[in-house]
Formats: C-alpha cells, sequence, structure tokens
C-alpha cells in the first residue's frame, strides 16, 4: 500500500468515527459540562444584623431546618424592609423571590414566606424558603426546636398574664401544600382538650338546674334512663361525677370511641356496648375513659334539647367567643381552619368528629381558648361565666385520685397551683395550662409517634410558662 492510499483509509477512519460520537451524542439529553466551575449552591448563611436594621437590638440568626429557614425579628420589626446578611457558597448568586442579590444586599420584603434561589457557578440551583415574623426570638426558638424535632408543620403559641394576652404567635405552615404560614386566629382540632369545653357545658346545666353531678346516668330515675333501658348492676349507679373525673368503673380497654373495630357505629351503639361491659365498683378509681365523654355529650344533648355543637356555641358565647366548632372531615374545612399531618402510617382524617365532638372533635383558636380562661379563672377584673361555687366544683381533685378534676388535670410539679389538659390525636397535639397569675395554650397540626413527644411538649409549655414570668 503506498502512502497516499493508506492517508486516505486514515482519514475516512477517523471521519466515520467523528460522525458516529455526534450521531450518539445527538441521541441522549445534551449534557453541558463547564470544566473547573463549581456546582456548590449551599446558602450556609442568612442573617438580619442589629447594625443593618433600625431599632434591632441583636443579630437575628435562623433556626435552619433543611432548607428552610425560620427567623424571629423583634416584634415592631417592619417586614416589608430589612436588609439581610448573605452567606452563600463562593461564586454563587443568590435570588430572593426572583431578584438578584447584589455584592452589597439592599432592603427587601419578607412579609410573605421568601423563596430564596442560590445558583452555583456552573448552574445548578437550589431553592430555600425563609419564614420571618416579629416576635420573642428566644420563645420563638423553642418551638422551632420542638417543631423540627418532631416533624410539625404548624404550632399556635399564646400566654397571658392575669387576664390580658402577652404573646400570640402562629409558626410554620398551617397548610404546607398553598404555604400558608400559621396564624394565632387558626382552628386546631383540641383531642382531649375538648374535654374541658364539655365540663364547661355541664356545669353551665348545673347552673340551669337541669343536672347535679350527683344525679345518675343510667337505670331506673337516671338521666338517659329511656334511652338505654338494658344496663348491668353496677352501670345503674354511675353518676354525672363519675363520668368527668374517670371514676365510672369502665376502662379504655377497648376504647369504643377510638377503636378501630367501632368504626362505623353511632354514639348511642358505642353506649349500648359500654353498659354491659366489665366495669369495677363506681368511684373507687380512676382510668380514663374516653366513651364517658361520650355519655356527657349525650347528656348535653338531651338536657339542652339541643345539638352538642349549638348549645356548646351557646356557652361559648357567654364569654365572647364566637370562633368554636365541632370538627370535621377535609372536605369540612373551615376557612381558617389548618390541615392535619398524619405520621407513623396513621389517618390524620380518620375519626369520625360528630361522634368523638364532646370527648376530642373540638375545634378552636389560641386566642379564644385563652379568652375562656379569663372568664372562668376565678379573677375579678373579666366576670366570669361560672360561680365561684362552680367553679370550686369543677377543679376540687376527685377523692379517688387527687391529679384529676372535673375534666381538669391538676398537681403536677411542672404546673403548681394550676390545672390544665393536654390531648392527642393522628395529626393533633394539644396542651393548656391555667395558672394562678400565667396561662398558656399551644396547639400542633401534627402529631409525633416519637418516644418522648407528649413529655416534651409538657416540658414546652413548662418552659414557655418560664420564659413568660421572666419577661413580663
Amino acid at each position: 500500500m503506498n502512502m497516499n492510499t493508506f492517508s486516505g483509509s486514515f482519514l475516512r477512519v477517523l471521519t466515520i468515527a467523528f460522525l458516529s460520537l455526534y450521531v450518539i451524542s445527538c441521541t441522549k439529553e445534551e449534557i453541558i459540562v463547564v470544566p473547573g466551575k463549581s456546582d456548590y449552591n449551599d446558602l450556609s448563611g442568612f442573617t438580619f444584623k442589629r447594625s443593618d436594621n433600625a431599632n434591632f437590638t441583636e443579630d437575628c440568626v435562623p433556626h435552619i431546618a433543611g432548607t428552610t429557614f425560620y427567623i424571629t425579628v423583634p416584634e415592631g420589626a417592619n417586614l416589608t424592609s430589612l436588609k439581610p446578611s448573605i452567606t452563600a457558597s463562593p461564586k454563587a448568586t443568590v435570588h430572593i423571590n426572583g431578584t438578584l442579590v447584589p455584592a452589597t444586599p439592599g432592603n427587601y420584603d419578607f412579609t410573605n414566606t421568601a423563596k430564596v434561589v442560590v445558583t452555583s457557578e456552573s448552574g445548578n440551583t437550589k431553592e430555600y424558603k425563609l419564614l420571618v415574623q416579629p416576635g420573642r426570638r428566644n420563645l420563638d426558638l423553642m418551638v422551632y426546636s420542638f417543631m423540627t424535632k418532631y416533624s410539625i408543620p404548624g404550632m399556635s403559641v399564646a400566654v397571658s398574664k392575669g387576664e390580658q394576652i402577652v404573646y400570640k404567635t402562629g409558626l410554620g405552615f398551617a397548610i404546607v401544600e398553598e404555604g400558608v404560614r400559621t396564624k394565632p386566629n387558626h382552628l386546631f382540632r383540641l383531642a382531649s382538650v375538648s374535654k374541658q369545653f364539655t365540663t364547661m357545658c355541664i356545669m353551665k346545666l348545673m347552673e340551669q338546674g337541669k343536672l347535679t353531678v350527683e344525679n345518675r346516668v343510667f337505670g331506673s330515675g337516671g338521666i338517659l334512663a329511656a334511652e338505654f333501658p338494658i344496663v348491668s348492676s353496677r352501670a345503674a349507679t354511675v353518676t354525672v361525677r363519675h363520668l368527668l373525673e374517670h371514676t365510672s368503673g369502665w376502662t379504655s380497654n377497648p376504647d369504643p370511641m377510638f377503636t378501630s373495630s367501632f368504626k362505623g357505629q353511632t354514639l348511642d351503639q358505642r353506649i349500648g356496648y359500654v353498659l354491659t361491659s366489665d366495669q369495677s365498683i363506681p368511684g373507687t378509681a380512676y382510668s380514663y375513659f374516653n366513651m364517658g365523654f361520650g355519655i356527657l355529650g349525650k347528656i348535653i344533648e338531651k338536657l339542652s334539647g339541643k345539638n352538642y355543637d349549638v348549645f356548646l356555641k351557646e356557652v361559648m358565647a357567654l364569654a365572647g367567643i364566637t370562633d368554636v366548632h365541632v370538627g370535621g372531615d377535609r372536605l369540612q374545612k373551615r376557612a381558617n381552619e389548618v390541615v392535619y399531618y398524619s405520621q407513623d402510617g396513621t389517618n390524620g382524617y380518620g375519626n369520625e368528629m360528630p361522634v368523638i365532638a364532646a370527648a376530642g372533635g373540638v375545634i378552636a383558636s389560641t386566642e379564644e381558648m385563652l379568652k375562656l380562661i379569663f372568664h372562668i379563672d376565678g379573677k375579678t377584673t373579666i366576670p366570669d361565666i361560672i360561680s365561684p361555687s362552680t367553679r370550686t366544683l369543677m377543679l376540687t381533685p376527685s377523692a379517688a385520685y387527687n391529679r384529676y378534676a372535673l375534666g381538669w388535670r391538676m398537681n403536677h410539679t411542672y404546673y403548681p397551683n394550676s390545672w390544665y389538659h393536654g390531648g392527642n390525636l393522628a395529626g393533633t397535639a394539644t396542651i393548656w395550662v391555667m395558672g394562678p397569675e400565667y396561662s398558656a395554650v399551644i396547639l400542633c397540626n401534627s402529631r409525633s409517634y416519637i418516644s418522648g413527644f407528649d413529655d416534651e411538649l409538657y416540658g414546652l409549655i413548662k418552659d414557655v410558662l418560664a420564659f413568660a414570668a421572666a419577661t413580663w
């Protein structure tokens, strides 16, 4: 082969190889590699410095939960014009709500959730959410930490001193999918905190002369004798007091109010089951029994002649409370109600709210709940809606268990001289404390099943009350 022939053949091979590579590259998604350019796109710091923002007394740093930054700035801060100090990956660019941040950041509007996009030198992007709001930073940080540890999307917190709300805030998201921020007027399911609302209805019926706490509920002469003629001998001795104190002799094993095998049954059917089930002597021992408050709901409806929800509203109206209801399912969500987020495979919308109404179906806001406390706390600035003797009766511990009164827990070492109650359902966790000077409410739109969750929620409201006592 002469050199000319070899050269021609070699060139043809190179040409074919080049064309093959070209065709292959065009059949795949185009990948542009920029040699030597950084792929890093982290937002490593976002601070509102006191030196850059008027009336700030300290630098405000975020609580970081993944790509969500929670930042509390001083009360009264102008959220429409705040200047951040930003630290991002070298050679990356930062946009706040679509606006490119210059080398020296200017002022930006953080009234709503801010979207921060960090773009690496090579073109990769990462999106962050910034939730900025005015408040008490040290108090909010306690709540942010709890939210992050237990994956709670949104929480509402309110604190009062005397008969005045001194702090109220909503943190996180009421509705994650729509980016709706939690506000103090958002309605949350109260779970077992509903029981104190049911107690208030019973107390008002008592003051109206329609019952006493010693009235028998079933059997001859009982309030519900006609509705439930088949009862055991022990069931016929149960009084209203026994139901309020959880000393009826029945135990939640099973719990007809929440056990799945009872799903689809009416409240009457569940009560009928209870009335012939095993029972110890009423009044001798404490055992927390949700169905007892379901029975109280039935009593309220019979003696008031009204649906539980209607009579509850009438009682709450005496305290100026107008936004309290029995909750519903997702399709019945009220305009200012949060969405409930399930964890560990549970169903936040699996409970039949009309059935559990008096035991765990009430919805309310932290603001309205503190308003109720002001009207039952025994203080004189705001008139109570129950008499002093009724209040004393309601808050006196059971003879069988000195840590539970009529629908209220008491004598916890965390809350001296106070009354309190917590509650939880799938997608819901709640607690409130009525104290001698400071009271507080915490509501969550999710419920964790990590060990220690309930204890830490109790500890959180204790810390909130301690902060309040040291601050206001």
